[in-house]
């Protein structure tokens, strides 16, 4: 039984990242009916295969109702059965509510094995179940599909549906923060993405994204440390930016007369860029600052 098990979890991890013909060469945006349908076939697959048995006592035969009860209460209405929505039931907001929530109790099940119990009672059950590994499975298989959802949407590591970025510049969403200080800096710039990556966002909280990168410049320029790897005229044209466009201070000599919802994407990913090379270059430069190192000279 388990050699069986091991072929058919082989297939299906292979399964979870290939794109096949047509999504390759004639790629279409999903319907949120369409997402609707793909959300089905996810929760049956994993379901059928028991990642669900642990985190939520489901199986192909079995839906407890305290995972119902769960459910409604978290996300504010009655999932399951999940094939069986009504048609105002079929909406974004209840779509990935449910995957989030399926994410939060998924488990991949270990091995198939003969045991006992105590009575000298034999029967078959897993030895034990991983819900980290059950996690990462269904996260690329949901993955798979949410890139293709209007402008895309990815499922992260903490369970939460973020907006992918628009094309060309996912790269730098997605880029890794670089230790370097978690109060000060690394943890203002994990903040200020994900808070430009919710789906929600409106002016306002796009324009604060954007502020709380240019106080990360502020702050590396008050320690005296960003002058180290920028020229004056660079770090000028940091702060220029900011103080122009009405985004840290208010003065009459601000521009207002702008298209926001283009010029704040163009600036937070103006200053999430000059981030990661900032940081990269101040952490070549204190390497080089270290006992027996040459120091980096700026042209």
């Amino acid at each position: 039984m388990s050699l069986v098990l091991h072929a058919v979890g082989t297939v299906f991890q292979n399964t979870m990242t290939k794109r096949y013909y047509s999504s390759r060469n004639k790629p279409k945006k999903l319907t949120h009916l369409e997402l609707y349908e793909r959300l089905q076939h996810l929760y049956l697959l994993f379901r059928d295969r028991d990642y669900f048995k642990k985190g939520a006592g489901i199986t192909k035969d079995d839906l407890p109702d305290h995972i119902q009860h769960e459910a409604a209460i978290a996300i504010g209405f009655q999932p399951f059965p999940i094939s069986e929505w009504e048609q105002r039931e079929i909406t974004e907001d209840h779509i990935f509510d449910v995957i989030e929530f399926l994410h939060d109790h998924v488990a991949k099940p270990g091995e198939w094995v003969g045991m006992t119990n105590g009575t000298g009672y034999y029967y078959y059950d897993y030895v034990g179940y991983d819900g980290p590994a059950g996690q990462e499975e269904f996260r690329k298989f949901v993955n798979s599909f949410l890139c293709d959802y209007k402008d895309g949407f990815e499922l992260t590591k903490d369970g939460m549906i973020l907006a992918r970025g628009t094309r060309g510049l996912q790269d730098i969403l997605g880029a890794e923060i670089v230790p370097y200080d978690e109060k000060n800096v690394d943890n203002r710039v994990r903040d200020a993405i994900l808070k430009y990556r919710n789906r929600r966002l409106d002016l306002g909280e796009r324009r604060q994204a954007v502020r709380e990168l240019a106080d990360v410049f502020e702050w590396l320029k008050k320690t005296g440390k960003l002058d180290k790897v920028l020229s004056k005229k660079d770090e000028a044209a940091l702060f220029e930016i900011a103080n122009n466009f009405q985004i840290r201070h208010h003065n009459p000599k601000q521009k207002t007369e702008y298209d926001q919802s283009i010029w704040y994407s163009w600036m937070f990913h103006f200053y999430l860029a000059t981030y990661h090379a900032t940081i990269r270059l101040l952490k070549k430069y204190d390497s080089a600052e270290g006992p027996g190192s040459r120091t980096i000279r700026r042209d």
